[in-house]
């Protein structure tokens, strides 16, 4: 569908405690900057439900620890991220009643948290080694990727208890000359210049069972969580930026595939090929949050209007009507009719 492929996008929940951290040290001009070189709301940090392209995620994490000046900063971001940092994926994977199952959820449930995203557990002599490649993108990446190892490490001692210490770790970039800082607070060496991020534990620990068995989330949960659940790749991750935008008040398709690494021609393009234009698009995401926000106590028409990019709340209620035949007002009905909000794409 797209000629030219895509920047990779994850959830924003994988900014962790990172904006409270960079206020606190540096205060908050510094974390809007980052957020604005990279064209992205500062708003987007506080929501769970957005998802951002993989470069600027990359680039935010580089840019607010060089303010920090801290070569340790990405690594202190992850040490204050509990598995449930991530959200109900997080949550699901960590709920396995064994390690193994548990890496086997991530594995295939990744794509919930980033596009694109590879998870695999694979064995070296006597030990099985959780490896998580990441899209480096010839950006710089190391803080992103210091930062992925404590979250490993708290997920597998949900099952191996709080004093575990793995074989080895892996960074997948070349030790620099600061790299000891990173060393030192580690509780196991650290192999650099590997393909991936990863964590290395004995094969008999793949057996352990969940010490404190936490509440069940099924995959079906975290399906209906998904903000573009009804999309499939690649048109999932054009809807997720096209949110992200809306979410700011933008309804511009140049932004967009700026955002996506393609041309505004290849965009429409790739739109065409699935019987789609971007304002069906937006409309179709539009609909969909309504009935989110409209289920939530507290909000009127007028602040759920504003949330979708309409100045107007009369214009709002106008499109909600033609999308789902009735006025947002008295909306019960939580499935666009066929044939209003957009195209039915599971």
């Amino acid at each position: 569908m797209v000629r030219r492929k895509l920047v990779p996008v994850t959830r924003t929940t994988g900014l962790g405690p990172l904006p409270k951290m960079v206020i606190d040290a540096v205060g908050e001009l510094v974390l809007q900057r980052a957020f604005q070189a990279h064209d992205i709301g500062f708003g987007a940090a506080e929501k769970t439900n957005l998802f951002v392209p993989h470069t600027a995620m990359l680039g935010i994490f580089e840019r607010t620890a060089r303010h920090v000046g801290a070569r340790d900063f990405g690594l202190r971001v992850g040490e204050r991220m509990p598995y449930p940092s991530y959200g109900p994926w997080a949550q699901y994977c960590g709920s396995a009643p064994t390690l193994g199952e548990a890496i086997n959820r991530m594995c295939d449930a990744v794509h919930f948290q980033q596009a694109g995203a590879v998870v695999t557990l694979e064995r070296e002599g006597g030990h099985a080694v959780l490896r998580h490649y990441a899209h480096t993108l010839n950006v710089p990446h190391r803080q992103h990727s210091d930062h992925l190892l404590f979250p490993l490490l708290h997920f597998a001692r949900l099952y191996l208890g709080t004093e575990w210490r793995p074989a080895w770790f892996e960074l997948n970039y070349p030790r620099d000359a600061d790299a000891g800082e990173i060393e030192s607070r580690l509780p196991a060496p650290v192999r650099f210049g590997t393909r991936a991020i990863g964590i290395a534990m004995p094969a008999t620990a793949l057996t352990a069972p969940r010490i404190a068995p936490d509440r069940a989330v099924t995959f079906a949960e975290i399906k209906s969580e998904d903000p573009v659940q009804f999309f499939n790749e690649p048109l999932r991750s054009i809807a997720a930026l096209a949110m992200l935008r809306l979410m700011e008040g933008k309804t511009d398709i140049d932004g967009t595939a700026q955002l996506a690494g393609i041309s505004a021609r290849t965009l429409q393009r790739s739109l065409s090929d699935e019987g789609l234009s971007y304002r069906a698009l937006l409309d179709h995401i539009r609909t969909r949050r309504a009935k989110q926000l409209l289920d939530q106590p507290g909000l009127t028409v007028t602040q759920v209007a504003l949330a979708l990019g309409y100045s107007e709340h009369a214009n709002f209620t106008r499109a909600f009507t033609r999308w789902t035949g009735q006025s947002p007002l008295h909306s019960g009905c939580k499935t666009p009719r066929r044939g209003h909000g957009g195209p039915d794409t599971r």
